[in-house]
């Protein structure tokens, strides 16, 4: 009996625990912001089946795998955004939207099925001005048997469409992508935008300079609305038409805020983006390079959004750089470092990098780009991105879809098809094709959702918010299905039902959407901008369609506002140049506005004077740095960054003793050094030549002191370059003297290394003049530590070897009022030496693990408190270096593969274990043994440093880094702790520190600048810091609004120059020109 009760108790509590789990399951899944509608509930069972077979695949198509498009818009004016699907070989597909996500299929009655071979992008717009919404569909015409063209379907306003593209002049018969409209002459009706694509062949990988030389089929093209036809105006607005245009993205947007919209095309492949600026003429200028120092490589998807909350369109453009270690080490990634140069340098193109890029806006100036610091760089096989407030809480968050069939950059199967024999093969036998093609691995992967944050943040939220399974996902587009004032996503998938989520913030948080009933032949109001202002937040917005990827979204604006009821205002700027203005506004309500009462609206800025502007000739200074053609990887291919570009050096003094402040520049390797004195009106170079005579050494430091009761004067130069040529005398440094009444050139000491600084002092109780000379590294060999040394005092063994110093400075840390040396450098912390009995002794006054890329450092009072703190330039967080206290970065040095020469292996954490940063490639080609080792990519590839060298790391001498922060070290009445700066100095190295008061308010700030270019391209250029001007902790403003040109340069030196005492800023940038500035106080 008590055996049956027993079996009974086990079988309640059994069934009870089931219910709790099923309950916590459901209660878990009710907590992400998106459900996935399945196919059985909303009728919506499209899907892009792609079929290969032995005649068509990725090996004879190069976008075989790119997929279809789909348009979101209300098609029968009944107040729900109904869906378009255009399918790349089969059947376009029309579902109306019925109410309660349910979907009917109304494709053969509307008309819309479409008769290409092969469709692409699609867009729904109003062409024809009549308040009906048509559709525009891109085709693939003229290859692989492709036949057809673009199809213009024109609304009957009966839920049926009638083909008309031939009749307007859109029955293209192109290799297209996808289409934007927009109104680029505000004559009030829609113009177009064509987006095409090139193939691989022969003409296509030519100099950049082919882009102007137009292809009918490849070219991009744009068309201006002539009525009831369109005309082709591309040459005469300025476009460019090419065999290399790989277009696969383009966006709209008043990117400068003249009124007039603007447009951003993604080139895949070699070819450039295109950043096309309206002169409001009917033309446009292409000006990439002017706004942007690097761009995406295989530029895809992008999308536009204010995420910053300053009114100024920001920009994402989509890549293909995977998160997971597996996939990036077996994927063809960035250029090696030759080919780069090359293809810069010699053929005409601009930077690019393998990841996505996030730009933020600078008015008027060259963008930020973000997207590592912003956590958004690595997304894998990206296609479309769509920002929008998702949770309505006021910020920008942001959807990508992703994802291929197989993986044609897999590195395995491009070693298998690049094999001259098999590639011979290719043509002639479909069973080596199909070899080929099995070799490519899947590239199905899940979807992405980031959650905006302050701070250029974003927070990948992708399982909290419902991301879904792994899948390919490719055009998507953004719209409220349910009209419950949230924002819903659909993505057209390939080999699987389109993807629809289902947003249920619901009532959670407050929204407002707003519809346009514009002039006639723009009834959408495409162009126009709304402006949310709520307790003292701007937020802004543009209507335009076109998003993401072959795709066009719901013709609507969504704000989110958390728990607001009422905004303040509401400012609705008409593409016309009118606006009118809401007060006190209600939110959770769909708006539809009007162009009534309007006033005109003025795109004018106010002219305000900067702070710094540049001075007409540079006083005289035309000194231009020039590095040689030495490059440390074709020497050392692993190590983190180069060695041999530190310069140029620069020294302020009076150097000809007449009482007037002159300038020494020191040159790169075979480069003079220049020497500019002071004149009534400027700076004159002058001839000295004894530095002349020095032109085969690199300068990288020098410092000057003048003694005050005689003429004399000593100029210390200290050499690096890492270049041992002609001899190792080259990093000789010396001491320019003026002495006696002559000048000399004096040897300083005989290190004979690569030395980063020197610094000069007078310490008490001492009569001769003290030197710091901080040394690097042995030339050639990076991570093998010099001695850095002190004259005229005992530096002990032990603290010689103190690190791979960058910059000292003395100063009194510990306020005993006596000279302390402090010294920073690279994979070391921030040092701190008194002087003890006429030896020096460190000091420990941190209390916390702080070995960074340390660059430079100044003192500083940074919280105000009237004690010295001190400014630290580090490498900044916008990078693919990562560390921590807790999982530093490391950096392994040893002869790993025993042949006598050392090699350095930079690793980082992932999940808890550590992976060499680069991969097989670059590894191997400093240690051959690993090719032995690893047959094949994937038998490398999310391999661990203790799975590929083994015991090979005990005889390694391990670095490491636990911040790349720049920031200050906070006094505290003796200890110091370290705070990180804001993210907006977190974007490059910060490389020199100034300090003076530059606006005249009595008080000192600090001008920061900073830009590295010595990488390989697997990081990119570190090129849009603006610099920054730092009057306090939370007083910092980026030097792109103070009229500072620091972008795309790499700032090494910030120095106050005087002429009649009227103080200027002197910038010397590494292998570029020194510019002077005027301070306008």
């Amino acid at each position: 009996m008590k055996n049956l009760e027993y079996l009974q108790l086990i079988k309640t509590y059994g069934i009870l625990t089931i219910f709790l789990l099923l309950l916590a399951s459901c209660q878990k899944e009710e907590q992400t912001l998106f459900a996935l509608l399945s196919p059985s509930k909303s009728g919506v069972t499209f899907q892009n089946t792609i079929t290969e077979t032995d005649s068509l695949n990725i090996l004879d198509y190069l976008y075989f795998y790119n997929g279809g498009g789909v348009a979101m818009g209300d098609i029968n004016n009944d107040g729900l955004p109904d869906l378009y699907f255009s399918s790349n070989q089969e059947k376009n597909k029309l579902y109306l939207n019925k109410g309660n996500l349910q979907f009917e299929d109304i494709t053969s009655l509307a008309g819309v099925e479409g008769n290409s071979t092969w469709n692409t992008g699609t867009i729904m717009v109003d062409v024809n001005g009549d308040g009906w919404l048509d559709i525009y569909v891109l085709a693939v015409v003229g290859i692989n048997s492709f036949e057809g063209h673009n199809e213009l379907f024109i609304n009957n306003k009966d839920n049926t469409f009638s083909e008309e593209s031939k009749a307007y002049g859109l029955d293209f018969q192109c290799y297209g992508t996808s289409a934007a409209f927009l109104d680029y002459d505000l004559d009030g009706d829609m113009d177009l935008y064509i987006l095409n694509h090139a193939v691989h062949t022969e003409e296509s990988f030519g100099r950049a300079q082919i882009r102007n030389i137009r292809n009918e089929k490849t070219g991009d093209k744009f068309l201006r609305n002539d009525g009831n036809t369109f005309t082709d105006v591309s040459e005469e607005a300025g476009i460019f038409g090419g065999i290399n245009g790989y277009g696969l993205g383009i966006s709209v947007a008043d990117f400068n805020q003249d009124g007039y919209p603007d447009i951003y095309v993604g080139n895949d492949f070699h070819e450039d983006d295109y950043f096309y600026l309206n002169n409001g003429d009917g033309t446009f200028t292409e000006s990439l390079r002017k706004y942007f120092g690097h761009t995406s490589r295989f530029s895809m998807g992008n999308d536009v959004a204010d995420i910053n909350n300053d009114g100024w369109p920001d920009l994402l453009t989509l890549d293909m750089l995977p998160e997971d270690d597996s996939v990036i080490k077996s994927s063809e990634g960035d250029d090696m470092y030759q080919t780069l140069k090359m293809r810069t340098q010699q053929y005409g193109y601009h930077y690019q990098y393998t990841r996505n890029m996030l730009f933020v806006s600078q008015p008027e100036a060259p963008y930020l780009e973000t997207a590592l610091l912003s956590n958004v760089a690595a997304t894998d096989w990206s296609w479309s991105a769509l920002f929008g407030d998702y949770d309505q809480d006021g910020k920008q968050d942001l959807f990508i879809s992703n994802g291929i069939p197989k993986r044609p950059n897999n590195l395995d199967f491009i070693r298998y098809i690049s094999n001259e024999e098999i590639h011979n093969k290719l043509n002639n036998s479909r069973l080596v094709d199909q070899k080929a093609l099995e070799l490519m691995p899947s590239g199905k992967v899940s979807n992405y959702f980031f959650k905006g944050e302050n701070a250029l943040q974003f927070k990948d939220v992708s399982k909290d918010w419902g991301a879904g399974l792994p899948s390919i996902s490719g055009a998507s587009a953004v719209g409220d299905l349910d009209n419950d004032g949230d924002l819903d996503i659909v993505s057209n998938n390939s080999n699987e039902p389109a993807s629809i989520y289902i947003n249920n913030t619901n009532g959670k948080n407050s929204y407002l959407k707003l519809q346009f009933q514009y002039q006639d032949k723009n009834p959408q109001g495409f162009g126009t901008k709304a402006i949310a202002y709520n307790n003292g937040i701007l937020q802004y917005k543009e209507l335009n369609t076109t998003r993401g990827f072959q795709a066009s979204s719901q013709p609507i604006i969504h704000f989110g506002f958390g728990t607001e009821k009422t905004i303040d205002s509401l400012k609705i700027i008409w593409p016309n140049k009118t606006q009118l203005v809401l007060k006190n506004v209600a939110v959770n309500q769909l708006l539809t506005i009007k162009p009534e009462n309007t006033v005109p609206y003025s795109y004018q800025r106010k002219e305000r004077k900067k702070l710094f502007s540049k001075v007409e000739g540079n006083l005289g200074i035309h000194y231009t740095h020039k590095e040689d053609n030495h490059t440390d990887f074709n020497y050392q291919k692993l190590i983190p960054y180069e060695v041999s570009d530190r310069g140029p050096a620069v020294a302020i003094g009076d150097m000809n003793r007449d009482g007037k402040e002159d300038i020494f520049l020191g040159g790169a390797r075979n480069q003079k050094a220049e020497v500019y004195l002071q004149k009534e009106n400027g700076f004159v170079l002058e001839k000295f030549p004894a530095i002349e005579n020095d032109s085969i050494y690199e300068d990288v430091s020098a410092g000057y002191f003048g003694y005050e009761d005689k003429d004399d004067f000593v100029l210390p130069i200290v050499r690096g370059g890492n270049a041992v040529s002609p001899s190792i005398k080259v990093f000789e440094n010396k001491t320019f003297t003026y002495f006696e009444g002559e000048y000399l050139n004096l040897p300083l000491d005989n290190s004979l290394v690569n030395t980063s600084t020197v610094k000069m002092s007078f310490l008490e109780n001492h009569r001769n003049l003290h030197f710091f000379i901080g040394n690097h590294s042995v030339p050639l060999d990076f991570g093998n530590i010099p001695s850095s040394r002190i004259n005229e005092t005992n530096f002990p063994k032990e603290l010689e070897k103190i690190g791979m110093v960058t910059d000292a400075l003395w100063d009194d840390f510990n306020g005993d009022g006596k000279t302390d040396l402090i010294v920073i450098g690279e994979w070391m912390p921030p040092r701190f030496y008194e002087l003890k009995n006429n030896t020096w002794e460190e000091s420990f006054p941190l209390k916390e693990k702080l070995n960074g890329l340390w660059q430079t450092m100044i003192p500083f009072d940074m919280d105000g408190d009237g004690d010295q703190d001190y400014l630290l330039g580090n490498w900044g967080l916008n990078s693919k270096f990562k560390a921590s206290s807790t999982f530093p970065m490391k950096m392994y040095y040893a002869d790993f593969d025993d042949n006598g020469s050392t090699e350095t292996v930079v690793a980082i954490e992932k999940n808890g274990k550590y992976y060499p940063l680069l991969g097989l490639d670059d590894l191997a080609g400093q240690m051959v043994f690993l090719r032995k080792k690893f047959n094949t990519y994937k038998d490398f590839a999310g391999k661990t440093m203790e799975e590929i060298f083994g015991d090979k790391l005990n005889k390694a001498t391990i670095f490491e880094v636990h911040t790349l922060a720049s920031g200050f070290l906070r006094n505290n009445k003796g200890s110091f702790t370290f705070v990180s700066f804001a993210n907006e100095l977190q974007i490059s190295p910060i490389k020199a520190f100034v300090d003076f008061d530059f606006n005249g308010d009595g008080k000192t700030e600090v001008l920061a600048g900073g830009n590295y270019f010595g990488v390989i391209p697997f990081h990119g250029r570190y090129d849009s810091f603006p610099g920054a001007l730092i009057s306090s902790e939370k007083e910092i403003i980026l030097g792109s609004s103070l009229g500072l040109d620091f972008t795309q340069k790499s700032v090494r030196h910030l120095k106050i120059i005087s002429i009649k005492n009227k103080p200027y800023l002197l910038v010397v940038n590494n292998n570029d020109k020194a510019e002077v500035y005027e301070i306008n106080e």
